[in-house]
């Protein structure tokens, strides 16, 4: 896992940073970063994150996208749309299916003709818990064990619902539930907890459901991203398979996983999901 994380981190490094040795680089000089983690057969969300030559995010609609399987060159066209997630932050989006797995490349072209390429990788099942099953049980922290919030979450805002029941209890107690793993104080996005703000907002309104806030790092207190090499996921992030932070599940009062995103996700879409889960 922590190799998965160090990729992510250099890759948000690499976001906020201009390009080195871009005077050495042609036309072939874009920076795509690939950003969803958990590829696998069927459909799947893709999303990326483009930089140009001098470290700038790029936004525009691209003239042409490709996804290339490495191993059979099968080959196909998509064409995404860039989402912005809040000022200075965003990643274009777009639904692919994936009829093989094995390694990936993808390429994006602007309409000045320079490009950038990215190798990803498609594996035969999810690494994640499936849609459509029911999750591998995990303890998650609660307030009442810990005493103070602050030892079991880096929010600096916590709302102490989200730590007021484990998720063992949760799936038990014939309400929906929402777990969100997010690492606020250590996140390499930045959008962990914009994410969280979201979810804690949206519970106010919808309050007929268990939510659950999961700290992805068990050692996190008086840390900061130069320790990453030192910090260590916290077992339900490991159980769970997350190669990445932060994610976020929706699962129906019969224990179903419904839903899951990966990354940032706006708040009219966790509000639909959340009312879906909720009402149904």
């Amino acid at each position: 896992m922590k190799p998965t994380y160090l990729a992510i981190i250099i890759s948000f490094i690499i976001l906020t940073l201009s390009c080195s040795n871009s005077s050495e680089l042609t036309d072939n000089n874009l920076s795509v970063l690939v950003f969803s983690s958990d590829h696998s057969l069927g459909n799947n969300k893709f999303r990326f994150a483009l930089l140009d030559q001098k470290g700038k995010l790029v936004e525009e609609r691209l003239k042409e996208v490709t996804i290339k399987n490495l191993n059979s060159n099968e080959l196909q066209k998509i064409d995404p749309i860039y989402e912005e997630w809040f000022v200075g932050k965003g990643a274009y989006y777009s639904e692919v299916i994936f009829n093989e797995f094995g390694n990936f490349e993808v390429k994006t072209i602007r309409n000045d003709n320079s490009f950038g390429t990215a190798f990803f990788q498609v594996n035969k099942e999810s690494l994640t818990p499936k849609i459509g099953l029911t999750p591998p049980l995990v303890n998650t922290k609660t307030a009442d064990s810990f005493g103070d919030i602050k030892y079991i979450s880096s929010d600096p805002d916590p709302n102490i619902n989200f730590y007021s029941i484990n998720y063992i209890d949760a799936i038990k107690n014939e309400l929906p539930t929402i777990i969100i793993f997010s690492t606020p104080a250590l996140c390499v996005s930045g959008t962990c907890g914009p994410l969280l703000d979201h979810i804690k907002e949206i519970s106010t309104d919808y309050p007929k459901c268990n939510y659950i806030h999961v700290e992805v790092y068990e050692n996190f207190i008086g840390k900061n991203l130069n320790d990453i090499d030192t910090l260590t996921v916290t077992e339900p992030t490991r159980l769970w398979g997350l190669p990445t932070e932060p994610w976020i599940f929706f699962i129906d009062k019969e224990g179903i996983l419904k839903y899951k995103l990966e990354g940032f996700a706006k708040y009219q879409e966790l509000l639909k999901l959340t009312q879906d889960i909720i009402l149904n």
